[in-house]
């Protein structure tokens, strides 16, 4: 499944969330040289239990606004929310 998610990098921790419609990442890497991209692929298959080549940032690279494919099923994806909520 591909999703749109806006980024803040530098964040005081990490989380990811879906509220008002919308996802949302936290990750406390900066943005610089691509550690930031690289730590939210790492985050997302670690909160999401699944292998980080699951995760793959398809558009948005430099921008706060990405489009993230996430190989996971919509059951387990809303089963994190629930339990993170």
């Amino acid at each position: 499944m591909n999703i749109e998610v806006k980024v803040t990098a530098g964040a005081k921790s990490n989380s990811f969330k879906f509220e008002n419609g919308a996802y949302s990442i936290r990750i406390m890497a900066k943005a610089i040289d691509g550690k930031a991209n690289k730590a939210i692929i790492d985050f997302l298959a670690d909160e999401l239990d699944i292998k980080k080549r699951d995760v793959e940032i398809l558009k948005g690279e430099k921008s706060s606004k990405k489009i993230i494919s996430i190989n996971i099923d919509n059951e387990k994806l809303e089963k994190y929310f629930h339990n993170n909520a």
